[in-house]
């Protein structure tokens, strides 16, 4: 009787643990590269009651909205879901950006500003 795909031999060895993946791309210079792409593009907050850096929060939107967000509550979700994967792409000291703070931030962004960034960025 056929007893699978492995032989009792693959069986009775465990695998061999696996090497660590390396990182395909060097994490200071991505940052480096996309602070220069969105340069351009203001902060309109004030100093007072800053949790979230400005482009981190512009960064997790445009990931969110690639992902198949629709509205501020689901950019929230998107971030709060993907937030083991976000924190090693950003320092998130303040856990994720809520709601509101997507919307108070890109009600006062510059619209044009940001699809020039935005562009020059998938380029």
């Amino acid at each position: 009787m056929a007893q699978g795909f492995a032989s009792s031999q693959d069986s009775a060895n465990p695998r061999p643990a696996q090497q660590p993946l390396s990182p395909a791309l060097d994490a200071e210079t991505v940052q480096a590269q996309r602070q220069a792409q969105f340069a351009e593009l203001d902060d309109p907050r004030g100093r007072q009651g800053v949790e979230h850096p400005f482009l981190i929060i512009v960064m997790i939107a445009i990931l969110a909205v690639i992902g198949g967000a629709t509205g501020w509550e689901d950019m929230e979700t998107y971030a709060e879901s993907h937030k083991a994967w976000l924190s090693t792409l950003f320092s998130l000291p303040n856990g994720v950006p809520h709601a509101d703070t997507y919307r108070r931030l890109f009600e006062r962004i510059a619209p044009e500003a940001l699809e020039r960034c935005f562009l020059g960025w998938v380029k």
